[in-house]
């Protein structure tokens, strides 16, 4: 199937974000989905699942967060929440979406902030996590965040921008502590239900753990599927793991839209 990538924008907090529209290139409407990326992902937000899910018939709306990119603003956990919220708006208000169907796909970080966000919007039918930050306080305290952090600043300028000050960096370091304490998925994780969940994960992924992940996995309601996918690492850089991987989410995704 043909498909379609629309540039797009829309206000959250008074911060402009920007994104795109993955679509089939037929008539609509279609079910949506909104992408929430990680921290800080790729470049290339059209590409990948959002392609996979566009020509299996679904309209996608992926953007940067704030703080990311081509967006607006500094990055928090807090305001990554309020930006997934506008996102559901606008993709509902884009009329493209049928009967107002909006799931959401969140990888890594971006997995911690679908919980958070699904957890106080009912207008989220359905939530699929890949890799998920399953604990945002563990994660704000571990001592990869500030290293990491500094290491996009310098070396992948315009990745994640608004923090080069080294004062703002701080704040912004210590914020995702305090925002953590707030919203974290592992106290959110049970209001999904009854809404659907699916949570894939890798079983070579070292950087976030399975055992986190099962634990996250146990605090869910039902309906919820937890796939284990075989030699699969946080980058999804084995190309049989990645197949697998997409394969299960656009699968998902078809099954419970209908």
């Amino acid at each position: 199937m043909d498909i379609l990538v629309t540039p797009t924008e829309f206000r959250s907090d008074e911060q402009l974000i920007k994104g795109n529209f993955v679509r089939p290139k037929s008539e609509g409407p279609f079910p949506g989905v909104c992408k929430f990326h990680g921290l800080p992902g790729g470049r290339n937000q059209t590409g990948g699942v959002a392609t996979l899910l566009a020509k299996a018939g679904f309209v996608v709306l992926t953007f940067d967060f704030r703080g990311f990119r081509e967006s607006e603003g500094t990055f928090s956990l807090s305001g990554e929440i309020i930006d997934a919220e506008a996102a559901v708006s606008h993709l509902q208000k884009s009329g493209l979406v049928k009967e107002n169907w909006i799931g959401v796909y969140g990888a890594s970080y971006g997995g911690a902030v679908a919980v958070c966000a699904a957890a106080e919007d009912s207008r989220i039918r359905a939530v699929c996590l890949r890799a998920p930050v399953y604990d945002t306080l563990w994660f704000a305290k571990s001592p990869l965040i500030r290293p990491n952090v500094e290491y996009l600043i310098e070396n992948e300028p315009g990745q994640l921008h608004g923090l080069e000050d080294p004062e703002i960096r701080e704040n912004a370091l210590q914020r995702m502590v305090t925002d953590a304490e707030t919203h974290n998925p592992m106290d959110r994780i049970a209001d999904i239900a009854p809404r659907p969940l699916l949570i894939v994960h890798g079983s070579e992924d070292v950087g976030i753990g399975l055992g986190g992940v099962k634990r996250l996995y146990e605090r869910a309601g039902e309906p919820k599927n937890l796939v284990v996918v075989e030699g699969a690492n946080h980058a999804l850089s084995d190309p049989r793991a990645y197949e697998v991987t997409m394969k299960t989410v656009v699968n998902w995704f078809q099954r419970v839209s209908h």
